[in-house]
């Protein structure tokens, strides 16, 4: 006697969850690649910004009529003005006669000024650990304290 109602997979059941399973895993691969390659576009937009803030640095130093360096902060006058850089938060910023917030580094964990003969350097550290330096010259002498 055969029953007409008997739950259970059949063979033909089993074949299409497999292959459910296999498309579904054959998509890991691509995604692992997708979240490494995000990690690798964060690292290359933090280098592009290291890159435009240095090159504006430079410039400013170069127009400047006096530059004080401290550890922590760079004192710019130029034109009467006062051009502070210092870390705030997790960015390093630049604020103009002591107002407003210009935001020139983001992700900064630690900044450090030094001065160097004929100019000044610059020592930052990121949140991935990755460092970044740069020595600038100038054709003004420095202040250090």
């Amino acid at each position: 006697m055969h029953l007409q109602n008997e739950k259970g997979f059949t063979l033909v059941e089993m074949l299409i969850a497999f292959m459910v399973f296999c498309m579904l895993a054959s998509f890991y691969p691509l995604a692992i690649k997708t979240i490494a390659s995000h990690n690798d576009v964060e690292q290359r937009n933090q280098r592009l910004e290291w890159e435009v803030f240095l090159s504006q640095l430079k410039k400013e130093a170069r127009v400047s009529d006096q530059i004080t360096v401290s550890a922590d902060k760079l004192l710019i006058e130029k034109n009467g003005e006062t051009i502070l850089y210092e870390k705030y938060g997790s960015i390093l910023r630049r604020r103009v006669n002591y107002t407003g917030h210009e935001t020139l580094l983001q992700n900064v964990t630690n900044v450090r000024f030094f001065k160097i003969t004929g100019g000044f350097g610059i020592h930052v550290q990121d949140l991935d650990q990755v460092e970044y330096g740069a020595n600038i010259r100038s054709f003004i002498s420095t202040e250090g304290k």
